[in-house]
């Protein structure tokens, strides 16, 4: 008999607030998720006021997950999906609400990272030193954003500063770890804070054998192998500094540089791998500088320079390298009062690319005016209305996108409320999709989408403190790009295909302190995506209302936290349920399911504090992949030393 778990998860979460709304006399101020004030719409509201689904992932957590990479962050989320093709740091990519990974816009700060060259971005080439919370936002919002959010936006925030003890100036940290495949890492970050200045410096190395054991269908049976040609080798090098002018004027600056020498195992076929290597170089530079004008107008500037550079290789037999330069500036004014606030903008970017790849001379300008605002009926119902404008200059193209928001607390409470949105959304064609010798289609347009959302929130605080969420989301989706055969043998891009996803999302997140040493923490989702192409491609084409490759019809994921003194214990468990490896759903994958887990011991002995953190990934020593002919390892560890000054 199958188990559904989505089932008795649905169940679970309709229970447990059904008793939480038992006494609905609490007070929700003092639970902290509604003090927590989001950035992602440009106007710096507070998340229960918030029209759009957004989850946070705060410092604690972040530390509290096994890994330290962004896929291994964003994971522990049903509502996001992590396309891996194997072990970190292999490439990983993100889905939100069925759609591509071209899709999803990952931004830091507030800085788009997507590459211009094909709208992706590799997820394990994000390091998460200095990340203060992440910001996951369950829709598309080109209306701020531009380009490539139709399927939702993911918002790295940067610490600004630490937080030091009293008298004070000088935090030193460190750390060691070993795991299994001769896995070793190192860190270091020193933070030095003056009377209007402080500096920040973080350095990181990581290198493995990555010859992680798996099991390999040879059509006889299974047999147990070691991945071949996995190694690898990373650095990790960031700067940040804070210059306080005065009170109203503050300018910071992050730089950050990451060198990743990795070897390319590729598709399992049974056969040894061909020396495949790639080498990756990223430099990113934020300068931001905040100026606030008076009690009600601040303003916001921001520079930005990326430097990405990769080169990949076959042997004697193919070599490709790739050099992305990106420039890019904003500017941002807002208004901001008790019960009306707008923001308004205007950024430029301008994008370069040089491979032999695709053609010579490839370079993009972009222009964008942009409105964001709200409005406050009594206290009752807020509106969030904002538009955009984009110029893309290499296809002459104009694009004008919109949102309109609203979130109702009919109970004159934040406690509860009822949200909703909808909106369009674009995606311009990449460099890859316009340039790529002898298959590139200069003619193609952008993609569009219409996007609606529609959801309620509740928070509650009596025997246990918590918040439950509801969150349908609908994205209609046209002149989607995509790569088909021609008459000529070659294949090339095309805007010819559609598709439709309903999406139903589900968590719950709940909090219990015991007594000062002891406290437990949940966090649970459940998410339904129903995403097909609904569009032909050719006569009797297969691949019509069949659901999109690699997305899971369900997810499932329980992370528990249990604090006892000096002791934490974490578990995370996950579930991909039913999805299919191809366009025409012939191939079904197993469903498969993950239990990863840690525990760590904290001692401050004279302001030093020395931590001891025990991982184990796949527990249970499950055999699956994420994508068909990648395997993912069985069970392995890791030991992390740290300590702090």
């Amino acid at each position: 008999m199958k188990i559904k778990y989505y089932h008795i998860v649905l169940v679970s979460i309709i229970f447990s607030s059904c008793i939480a709304a038992q006494d609905s006399t609490s007070s929700a101020k003092n639970y902290l998720l509604d003090e927590i004030t989001i950035i992602s719409d440009k106007l710096n509201t507070k998340l229960a006021d918030s029209p759009t689904n957004i989850e946070i992932i705060d410092e604690k957590e972040i530390e509290s997950i096994n890994g330290n990479t962004l896929p291994d962050i964003l994971n522990t989320k049903a509502n996001v999906f992590i396309k891996s093709y194997g072990l970190t740091p292999a490439l990983s990519t993100i889905s939100i609400n069925g759609l591509g990974a071209e899709h999803t816009l990952i931004v830091v700060d507030g800085v788009k990272l997507n590459s211009f060259q094909n709208s992706h971005i590799d997820l394990s080439l994000i390091p998460i030193n200095n990340i203060e919370r992440i910001e996951i936002i369950n829709n598309g919002v080109s209306s701020i954003y531009g380009s490539d959010a139709l399927g939702g936006v993911v918002n790295i925030i940067l610490k600004n500063k630490e937080i030091l003890d009293k008298d004070r100036t000088t935090k030193y940290s460190a750390s060691i770890s070993q795991g299994s495949y001769k896995t070793i890492g190192y860190s270091i970050n020193v933070y030095k804070e003056l009377q209007k200045f402080n500096l920040g410096i973080n350095y990181e190395k990581e290198s493995s054998d990555g010859n992680y054991k798996y099991y390999f269908n040879s059509g006889n049976g299974k047999i147990l192998k070691e991945r071949e040609n996995a190694a690898y080798a990373l650095y990790n090098l960031g700067l940040r500094t804070q210059y306080i002018i005065d009170n109203e004027n503050v300018i910071k600056f992050f730089s950050t540089y990451s060198d990743q020498d990795k070897q390319v195992p590729g598709i399992e076929t049974g056969t040894t791998p061909a020396p495949t290597k790639q080498l990756d170089k990223n430099w990113n530079n934020i300068l931001t500088i905040d100026n606030n004008l008076s009690e009600n107008f601040y303003l916001k500037t921001n520079l930005n320079f990326q430097n990405n550079f990769m080169d990949y290789s076959v042997g004697r037999f193919l070599h490709s390298s790739y050099k992305n330069l990106v420039y890019l500036g904003s500017s941002e004014l807002r208004f901001k009062e008790e019960n009306y606030g707008i923001t308004s903008g205007y950024s430029f970017s301008h994008a370069t690319l040089e491979s032999g790849e695709l053609l010579d001379g490839i370079k993009r300008s972009q222009h964008a005016l942009f409105l964001s605002s709200f409005y406050n009926f009594n206290k009752l119902i807020k509106i969030y209305p904002s538009a955009r404008y984009d110029y893309i200059s290499d296809i002459s193209e104009e694009t004008l996108t919109y949102k309109l928001g609203l979130n109702l607390q009919p109970l004159n409470k934040s406690q509860f409320g009822i949200r909703g949105n909808i909106g369009k959304n674009f995606r311009a064609p990449s460099f890859n999709d316009l340039y790529w010798i002898n298959s590139g289609n200069k003619n193609l347009k952008s993609e569009k989408s219409f996007n609606l959302e529609s959801g309620f929130y509740y928070w509650f605080s009596n025997f246990i403190s918590g918040k439950f969420d509801f969150t349908y989301t609908f994205i209609s989706a046209e002149n989607k790009i995509v790569w088909s055969p021609q008459s000529n043998g070659l294949w090339a891009p095309q805007n010819i295909a559609k598709s439709i996803s309903n999406n139903y999302s589900f968590s719950l997140n709940i909090e219990k302190t015991f007594s000062e040493k002891f406290s437990v923490n949940l966090n649970s989702g459940l998410q339904l995506t129903n995403t097909k192409k609904t569009s032909s491609s050719y006569q009797n084409d297969p691949t019509e209302n069949k659901f999109i490759p690699y997305i899971p019809l369900q997810a499932i994921n329980l992370n528990l936290g249990l604090n006892y003194g000096l002791f934490e214990l974490n578990i995370f468990y996950s579930h991909c349920g039913k999805h299919y490896s191809d366009f025409a759903n012939i191939n079904e994958m197993d469903p498969y399911n993950t239990i990863d887990g840690n525990i760590s011991f904290e001692i401050n002995v004279f302001d030093i504090i020395t931590k001891l953190k025990f991982e184990v990934n796949n527990i249970t020593n499950s055999e699956y992949e994420v994508i068909s002919g990648y395997p993912m390892p069985l069970r392995y560890y890791k030991l992390t030393f740290s300590i702090n000054f």
